[in-house]
């Protein structure tokens, strides 16, 4: 008896073997799997979220980015839908698509925050054989993907945001953690989330207004030499065909020196956001060799657009890194070769703060007419306290109620950084404002 149940259940696990592997086969004719990687992936998911529609069943994700809310004029928690990593269906009217995120590839994801909008990502696509033309699905999905994201008609072709690019060095917490797939990498930065679902916006209400007519630039007061470089990054920024039939470079870099508060990152930031350039902000102390070149090749797939390198004295002394005790740091080399390497940089432009020239090598660039090394830095602008002509222009702007106060403040604040100045206005006009309110008498700060 015994002896006959086991031949029998040999005999069904044969079968069985044998109706799963026709299962299998039968499958693999019918199911089509293909494979997508990087920026690719990101084209698609951006595409199945505009032309397909997401079941309503199975498992759901959610993520929470803080992003600025134009309505309410603040940086506050945006709650948005992401494609849960057990994968989803979706639909183009009966003709279903089953996208997952793939195990393969998982260890070719990048480490730390890159400067790239979209992390390193793979997803399998998996539809009935026929049903679907993967080619053309992924001619679609690209042009869709450029023209959402590389000629900004999701942010009503406005191209300016903030976009900050950190690394591992010197965090040995971070070597482990894995790059974060399709994160924002400041409150300005909406693209990255654009394959997501925001729950109670719409993207047009997330990030800076692209109806914005106020000039950044007109908010400082600049001396000649400030004014001086912002016209000629005018006329860089409208010059590219005209670099181009001349073989000259379209690139150019400057170093911003001078004591702190002189307003080195405000004029940067202005420049980036009058010309709609987008703005990375490298924070050497925490990029390694590696981190810096993968984040820098990202960046110029991004063109025209400003790379700003703050305090610059604070990393390297020299060519010395100050800011890296132990383990993997950032090299001077590595730094230079970014800045002027074998990688053409047409529509770069690139801004170095420092607050002490002295610490800075040679290489970078030294003070004069033309830049000691044209190529990395073209010029060096020192920035110092308001001329008497820039401190009335700012008193005038904050103080425009009341302009009987204007000279007193210029008079008082000629010794100010402009950042000083500024606060001194600006506390003088909100005594005055309450004051008036409250009938009570102001005095100069």
């Amino acid at each position: 008896m015994f002896a006959g149940s086991a031949a029998a259940l040999t005999l069904i696990a044969a079968g069985w073997g044998h109706i799963k592997n026709i299962v299998q086969q039968v499958a693999g004719r019918v199911v089509v799997k293909i494979t997508v990687s990087g920026y690719q992936a990101d084209a698609m998911m951006l595409y199945l979220k505009h032309h397909y529609t997401a079941s309503k069943f199975g498992p759901r994700a959610y993520v929470g980015w803080k992003l600025f809310v134009r309505p309410s004029q603040r940086v506050q928690l945006v709650s948005m839908e992401v494609p849960p990593p057990s994968g989803r269906l979706y639909w183009r009217g009966w003709i279903p698509i089953w996208v997952a995120k793939s195990k393969e590839a998982l260890g070719d994801l990048e480490e730390g925050l890159q400067a790239a909008d979209y992390d390193y990502q793979t997803i399998s696509v998996t539809y009935a054989r026929g049903l679907i033309d993967p080619d053309q699905l992924i001619v679609d999905a690209t042009e869709f993907f450029n023209r959402q994201v590389r000629q900004y008609e999701s942010t009503g072709g406005r191209r300016h945001s903030i976009r900050f690019v950190h690394g591992t060095a010197g965090n040995s917490m971070m070597v482990q953690a894995k790059g974060r797939s399709n994160s924002p990498t400041s409150s300005s930065d909406i693209r990255a989330c654009l394959s997501h679902r925001p729950l109670g916006w719409d993207f047009a209400d997330l990030g800076p207004d692209p109806e914005e007519t106020v000039s950044a630039l007109s908010r400082l007061a600049l001396d000649d030499a400030t004014e001086e470089l912002v016209q000629e990054a005018y006329r860089w920024r409208e010059t590219e065909a005209w670099h181009r039939n001349r073989g000259l470079p379209w690139r150019r870099g400057y170093l911003l020196h001078g004591p702190p508060g002189t307003g080195k990152t405000a004029l940067a930031r202005a420049i980036a956001e009058d010309l709609d350039l987008p703005i990375f902000v490298y924070d050497l102390a925490t990029l390694k060799n590696d981190e810096l070149l993968k984040a820098w090749n990202q960046m110029l797939a991004e063109v025209p657009c400003m790379a700003l390198i703050e305090d610059i004295d604070a990393v390297f002394e020299g060519r010395e890194n100050v800011a890296v005790k132990q383990g993997p740091a950032l090299t001077f080399d590595c730094l230079l070769n970014c800045l002027d390497g074998v990688q053409r940089a047409d529509g770069l432009m690139v801004m170095i703060s420092t607050n002490h020239l002295d610490k800075i090598d040679p290489a970078i660039g030294q003070p004069g007419a033309i830049g000691s090394r044209p190529g990395r830095i073209d010029r060096v602008v020192s920035m110092g306290p308001l001329s008497s002509v820039g401190r009335h222009k700012l008193a005038s702007r904050i103080l425009d109620q009341w302009p009987e106060w204007i000279d007193d403040m210029c008079a008082a604040g000629s010794d100010d950084t402009p950042a000083q100045f500024q606060e001194r206005c600006g506390r003088l006009a909100l005594k005055l404002h309450y004051g008036e309110a409250n009938r009570e008498p102001a005095t100069v700060p």
